[in-house]
């Protein structure tokens, strides 16, 4: 438990005796009145308390024979006890010791030599009564504190997710329509400023209506989870892929060659041919995907642009049979 010190310092020992006396009887246990004959005792012995987790509460400074200056002593005390009331016998101190103290710790107040004078009992309980208002109020503030950096962290956790809710698909768990569109049109920009090859896929499910049919929907989501996942692994961490609604899904591919961005496609649509998903039923579901594709050109003027040439190529692929890689007519007619 927290003791709350007050040390007595004067090289007179009548003197320490009297102000031991008259605090003993104003405080109780929680209080321990030490005495000093020089400041460097008291400074240590000060250090010590507060080592032990203890407050030094009030120092009545007087008269000592030490080296240690008035100054000094307040000054290196209030270095790791800042709140201590330091009360200060009126001729003890020069005008400019006082001003040192008080620029440089703190001063509470300065008393006569002699007790009868002042209300001496007064002023000690005075200061033990502001001393235990400014701690209510600091363990107040620290009570603020901590609430406010628990919402400030709270507030903080909710913002990441609700960017996280805004930029991504809730079934999937890969980007949405609008991160597609927030994420790809930098890296279009970028590509066209810098003369880079870029590639476009657009992926859709083959017969989805078909699947959620026979199997129902819950199923088909987890068609499409599944697919969507293997999709994303299979993608470079540089690439852009997301889910645009339903079935079709779409990905941007920077710094890719034509043929690097077929070899990207035939490897997902192998990939998904070859996949298995058992429902709850223990029923095997297989299926496959049909991918356009399409390449950034000088004058594409948007994103919409190439994912239309690109959307074009994955319904040529739909026709020809499905489970096919096609690209667009504008990449074939400059190959012939």
């Amino acid at each position: 438990m927290v003791k709350y010190i007050i040390a007595c310092i004067d090289n007179d020992i009548e003197v320490l005796d009297s102000l031991y006396n008259k605090i003993s009887r104003i405080v109780d246990s929680d209080y321990i009145v030490e005495s000093y004959i020089n400041k460097e005792q008291a400074l240590i012995g000060c250090y010590n308390y507060i080592i032990a987790g203890n407050e030094i509460l009030i120092t009545i400074l007087g008269q000592d024979s030490s080296k240690m200056s008035v100054e000094k002593f307040f000054i290196e005390l209030h270095k790791n006890s800042p709140t201590t009331r330091n009360i200060l016998f009126e001729d003890v101190a020069t005008v400019e010791s006082l001003s040192k103290i008080i620029n440089e710790s703190s001063l509470y107040q300065i008393i006569p030599r002699r007790f009868d004078r002042v209300d001496f009992e007064y002023i000690i309980l005075e200061a033990i009564k502001q001393n235990a208002q400014d701690r209510r109020l600091r363990d107040y503030q620290r009570v603020l504190e901590s609430a406010v950096e628990k919402r400030t962290r709270e507030l903080n956790d909710i913002n990441v997710k609700l960017e996280i809710l805004a930029t991504t698909d809730s079934l999937t768990g890969v980007k949405n329509r609008r991160s597609f569109y927030e994420s790809s049109a930098p890296m279009i920009r970028y590509s066209r400023r810098e003369n880079k090859e870029l590639a476009v896929l657009m992926i859709d499910i083959d017969k989805f209506k078909m699947i959620n049919d026979i199997y129902g929907h819950a199923a088909g989501d987890d068609v499409i989870k599944i697919m969507a996942q293997k999709i994303k692994d299979s993608l470079r961490k540089s690439d852009i892929f997301a889910r645009l609604g339903g079935e079709e899904f779409a990905a941007v591919l920077p710094n890719t060659s034509k043929r690097g961005a077929q070899k990207a496609a035939e490897n997902i649509r192998k990939e998904i041919e070859n996949l298995e998903i058992k429902t709850i039923n223990e029923e095997k579901i297989k299926f496959t995907i049909s991918i356009g594709l399409t390449m950034l050109r000088y004058d594409d003027v948007d994103l919409e642009a190439i994912l239309h040439r690109a959307d074009l190529a994955l319904y040529e692929a739909k026709r020809e049979g499905r489970n096919k890689v096609c690209i667009s007519k504008e990449e074939l007619n400059e190959e012939n």
